[in-house]
């Protein structure tokens, strides 16, 4: 059996994380969710405090886009804490969360568009957004709400989920919190917690959950065994580790593998008995100063694991080999769009060699914009509000229907536009 050398590292709240493993000006990537759409896996995170999007592509992962909350009010951009992809009516959705605010966006020829927003009035600070047996929940120091797809609170559980709202996790009858040591079960149906777990942490509060498969069984992960519990609270089979803290238990559902993080790698469980099948270190597998916190194991052709690696987020498939990794970056100047992109024309249809004016907006600001026009290629610079507007010549081209394609150089966002020659 391979054995997992793990370097001390205690780690106490999320932010603690972040104060602990940056380095520099890189950022941190410690928790985010996945999805796949289309036949395809994107992952979202807001640990830079922007909603990125990631698409894998092959052997590489994508960043799709990356955004903030711009409050129109006080002129100035916010943070995003938290993210949810969705698919609704056969659209990739994504929610985030800022403080009091909880934005809708969907993914629209590559770009995320703003379709609704709700801003709440009775000061209840938002952690998280999160599915539970279908449905959108936002999670708080106030509880758990549920909302319908129109951000509409349809109900709500006044269910404690302590200092570190991220371990909050459940199901279509439970709902599961690690809070000081303790692994409670809440009774989505009796409106109570009915069984209090312990488990063993050398630091806490932190950030860690719990899974809880189809069968009600619950699988957890603390600083000494990763452990498989049924709803009585009765230890069904547990795998002792090496002694160091722990952090996520996920599984695709598809198979008998079940998956926990700690630290300097992951293991792979089957999860009847608890028995180790397989491990890998993260630490060096995509760069220095890997650091496997967070984690999601989903199924595309077979089980695929996204660990937020701390200098990396990395896709792992179920024999824990890698295949893909997206590094952190350097912290830059906070510039960010402060609307959705959009295009104009002065006309829709022209000949060749007439003059057109094209303007839009949405991109960073003062950045370079590469223009494609049927081929013709030409630049632009944006004002300080990510605006421009740009006289082009139409090309000779066949009649026929053409886009106007428009990408920002720094921003890489990219948008397009219809134009037929006559």
């Amino acid at each position: 059996m391979k054995k997992i050398i793990i370097a001390v590292l205690f780690i106490g709240t999320i932010s603690l994380i972040l104060g602990s493993l940056s380095y520099g000006r890189t950022k941190s990537y410690y928790s985010g969710d996945t999805l796949v759409y289309a036949n395809q896996l994107y992952i979202s995170t807001t640990n830079t405090d922007s909603l990125e999007l990631f698409r894998l592509e092959d052997s590489q992962l994508l960043r799709v886009a990356k955004i903030k909350p711009f409050n129109q009010q006080f002129g100035r951009y916010g943070s995003f804490y938290d993210s949810l992809l969705r698919i609704e009516n056969n659209k990739l959705v994504v929610y985030a969360v800022t403080d009091f605010a909880l934005y809708k966006y969907e993914l629209s020829n590559g770009q995320l568009n703003l379709i609704n927003s709700m801003r709440n009035s009775f000061w209840e600070w938002y952690s998280r957004v999160d599915e539970i047996d279908g449905q959108l929940v936002t999670i708080s120091n106030k509880g758990v709400k549920i909302w319908n797809n129109d951000l509409q609170n349809i109900d709500a559980y006044d269910f404690e989920v302590g200092k570190v709202p991220y371990n909050v996790r459940g199901n279509e009858r439970i709902l599961l919190n690690i809070n000081n040591g303790i692994l409670s079960l809440y009774d989505r149906e009796a409106r109570m917690t009915f069984r209090d777990i312990p488990l063993n942490f050398k630091v806490d509060p932190s950030a860690h959950k719990a899974y809880i498969d189809e069968n009600s069984d619950i699988y957890v992960v603390d600083d000494y065994y990763a452990k498989k519990y049924n709803l009585s609270g009765k230890l069904l089979a547990s795998f002792r580790h090496l002694d160091y803290e722990a952090y996520d238990m996920s599984a695709s559902g598809y198979n008998h593998n079940v998956y926990f993080s700690n630290g300097v790698g992951v293991v792979s469980l089957d999860k009847r008995d608890m028995s180790v099948k397989d491990w890998a270190w993260t630490g060096g597998i995509a760069g220095p100063r890997g650091w496997a916190m967070g984690m999601e194991a989903l199924y595309l052709n077979g089980d695929k694991l996204v660990v937020f690696n701390n200098a990396n987020i990395l896709v792992l498939d179920e024999n824990l080999d890698k295949i893909a990794a997206y590094l952190a970056e350097e912290e830059e100047d906070s510039v960010y769009a402060t609307e959705n992109l959009f295009l104009n024309l002065d006309k829709n249809r022209a000949p060749s060699n007439s003059q057109i004016i094209l303007n839009g907006g949405g991109y960073f600001p003062g950045e370079t914009l590469n223009i494609d026009f049927a081929g013709q290629q030409t630049n632009s610079v944006v004002d300080q509000r990510g605006r421009f507007q740009i006289q082009l010549t139409v090309p000779e081209k066949n009649s026929g229907k053409y886009d106007i394609k428009v990408d920002g150089a720094n921003s890489k966002l990219t948008y397009s536009i219809a134009f037929e020659i006559e």
